[in-house]
């Protein structure tokens, strides 16, 4: 029989803020910062030595579900009490499968995942860059890179020319919501740091820059093989560089080579997969 845990909803900043610190003391490499709050997120707490959220995945037929343990604190049925609470929530999102995001170098997390029926889909490349002197862009000719800093407009067109057809071409296991509205919101958290690509007038290039990590890098169809790509993302080293940051952080999907390539050769470390795994949400649970 498992033991009875204090399971609450996290409502206020300081809960908010102590999931986060739940969360990197159980995974030291996943975010630090807060959650937010979104309609139909469930963002639980256990005492200070749990936690775990359900909410409606970027993938159409996925509900995210995560759950965090303290390592000194696991065996004890926090997990699953956690994961009971948040698969109810799920039920009531009507999507037909659960989606996890498990460190490889967890094996706590896997098993726990594997016992709990997921099964891995896919992996996510973790690559960092530690910044230093960085050279100046070399220039391709016909080609003109601008931050959105200096042209805030070109943020939006950039989403029509190159940023959904990008969004399109990544390799995931189903459908990936983003809508222009998310892309305004999220994908140049910082303009100083997110480039366009210009051929003239037309964008054929982007590379945006979040708070915490690169944004989308793509090229348009009929300019690829180039190196657009490269040359964005050496802009937003030199900025790197320029603003003082000590390193930046990218994410591909394992199947996404052409990008993995265009990160060795800019020097980016490669570091211990993400497993992407997912199991139907199913009456059996």
């Amino acid at each position: 029989m498992l033991a009875s845990h204090d399971i609450r909803e996290a409502i206020t900043d300081e809960d908010l803020g102590r999931f986060a610190e739940i969360r990197v003391a159980a995974s030291p490499r996943d975010w630090v910062t807060p959650p937010k709050r979104e309609p139909d997120r469930l963002i639980l707490l256990s005492g200070t030595e749990g936690c775990g959220l359900a909410a409606r995945s970027s993938l159409d037929d996925c509900v995210t579900v995560q759950i965090y343990v303290r390592p000194d604190a696991r065996s004890k049925g926090i997990g699953e009490q956690l994961w009971r609470a948040l698969v109810k929530h799920a039920y009531t999102l009507n999507r037909p499968f659960l989606f996890s995001t498990v460190d490889s170098e967890i094996a706590e997390g896997v098993e726990f995942a594997t016992a709990r029926g997921f099964i891995e889909i896919g992996r996510e490349i973790e690559a960092h860059r530690r910044i230093g002197f960085e050279p100046e862009p070399k220039a391709i000719e016909g080609i003109r890179v601008v931050s959105v800093a200096e042209r805030p407009e070109l943020l939006e067109a950039a989403w029509h020319a190159v940023g959904a057809d990008g969004y399109a071409d990544i390799p995931l296991p189903s459908n990936m919501t983003m809508t222009l509205d998310l892309w305004l919101e999220e994908e140049a958290q910082i303009p100083e740091g997110s480039f366009v690509a210009l051929e003239g007038d037309r964008i054929v290039g982007y590379a945006g820059m979040m708070a915490d990590e690169h944004g989308l890098t793509c090229v348009a169809q009929t300019h690829r093989g180039r190196g657009i790509g490269t040359l964005l993302k050496s802009h937003q080293l030199a900025w790197a560089a320029g603003a003082g940051r000590e390193e930046l952080v990218s994410y591909t999907q394992g199947l996404n080579l052409a990008m993995q390539r265009v990160n060795e050769k800019l020097g980016y470390e490669i570091q211990p997969a993400w497993l992407k795994m997912r199991r139907p949400l199913s009456d059996q649970i």
